[in-house]
C-alpha cells in the first residue's frame, strides 16, 4: 500500500499528519506531491498529478479539505477509473471502508471501496492536535504546464459583489445541463447562470458560481433549475427565488416537490422555446 499527499500549500501538512497517524495509515510508503504553483489551472494541476500518477502509481491520494480539494479528488479519480471521497472523515485501508457526514452533517456515511487508486479529500471538519506529528515522507515537485483549451483564470469577486446576488433571472444547472449550449441560451434569456456543487465538481464552470448551502444563496425574480434533481442543499440556495421552474426529464426528480412550476422534458428543448417565446431567440 503506497500513499500520496498532494500539498497545494506548506500549511497543510500537519492536517495531514493528523489524518495519517488516526487512521493508522503511517505504517505504509508515502509519497508527498507538492504543487507549488497553486495558482495554476485545475486542468494543469490534473495533467501533472496524472502524469506522476502514470510513472509511479500509488493507491491512495490524499487531498487538502478545500474546495480545489474536493475538485481534484473528483476528477483525478474519474481520469484514473478509481474512487474518490470528498470531505472523508475516516479511512479503514483493512476494511476497504471511508466515512464521511452527510445530509448536513446530520448522519454517518460508511462506504465501500471497490475500486483503486482512491482519491480522498480531507473533511474541513477534522480536528487538529496541538503537538505537530513527525512526517516526513519521500517528497517531490509537479511541474504545471498550462493546457491547450482550458479556461482563463476566474475573477475573483466578493459574494455581495456577485452578479447572481443581483440578477432577475438566474439559470441553475445541474449535470444534467452541462452541454455547450445552455450558456448562450441563459445569455438570451438574460439569466445569469449558476451551478450545483455537483457541476461544479464536474469541471468546466467557475466555482464561484455555485449554489447552495455551501456557495451562494439567490433571490430572483425567476429560477429556471434545469437538469438538477433538486438535493436539499442545493435548494436551500434558491428557495428565496420569487418563482422556480424546474426542468428535468425526470418526472420523479425530488426538485418538482420544491418548485411553483414544473417542466417534464429535454432542458435544452425546453429551454430553445422559451427563448423563442420570449422573443429573444
Amino acid at each position: 500500500m503506497k500513499i500520496a499527499l498532494v500539498l497545494l500549500n506548506a500549511e497543510e501538512q500537519p492536517k495531514f499528519a493528523n489524518y495519517m497517524a488516526d487512521n493508522s495509515l503511517t505504517e505504509f510508503s508515502m509519497t508527498c506531491w507538492r504543487i507549488p504553483n497553486n495558482k495554476a489551472s485545475s486542468e494543469a494541476m490534473l495533467a501533472a498529478l496524472e502524469a506522476k500518477y502514470r510513472a509511479s502509481p500509488v493507491d491512495i491520494l490524499l487531498f487538502p479539505s478545500t474546495m480545489k480539494g474536493d475538485e481534484l479528488a473528483t476528477r483525478l479519480a474519474w481520469r484514473l477509473k478509481g474512487s474518490a471521497v470528498c470531505q472523508a472523515l475516516t479511512c479503514d485501508v483493512t476494511q476497504k471502508t471511508v466515512t464521511k457526514a452527510v445530509y448536513g452533517n446530520g448522519l454517518l456515511a460508511t462506504l465501500e471501496v471497490q475500486r483503486f487508486p482512491l482519491c480522498l479529500s480531507l473533511s474541513r471538519h477534522l480536528p487538529l492536535q496541538d503537538v505537530a506529528l513527525s512526517l516526513q515522507p519521500e517528497e517531490c515537485d509537479l511541474e504545471t504546464v498550462p493546457q491547450p483549451g482550458e479556461l482563463p483564470s476566474p475573477q475573483i469577486l466578493s459574494q455581495a459583489q456577485h452578479p447572481l446576488q443581483t440578477a432577475k433571472w438566474v439559470m441553475a444547472s445541474g449535470l444534467g445541463a452541462s452541454g455547450d449550449a445552455f450558456q448562450p441560451l441563459a445569455a438570451a434569456l438574460g439569466a445569469e447562470q449558476g451551478f450545483t456543487r455537483q457541476r461544479v465538481m464536474a469541471g468546466g464552470c467557475d466555482e464561484q458560481r455555485m449554489i447552495g448551502i455551501s456557495g451562494q444563496s439567490v433571490a430572483p425574480d425567476v429560477c429556471l433549475v434545469v437538469g438538477a434533481s433538486g438535493a436539499s442543499a442545493f435548494m436551500a440556495g434558491v428557495q428565496q427565488s420569487r418563482l422556480i421552474v424546474a426542468i428535468n426529464n425526470d418526472p420523479a426528480a425530488p426538485v418538482f416537490a420544491a418548485a411553483d412550476v414544473g417542466i417534464v422534458g429535454d432542458a435544452e428543448e425546453v429551454l430553445t422555446a422559451l427563448v423563442q417565446c420570449t422573443g429573444q431567440g
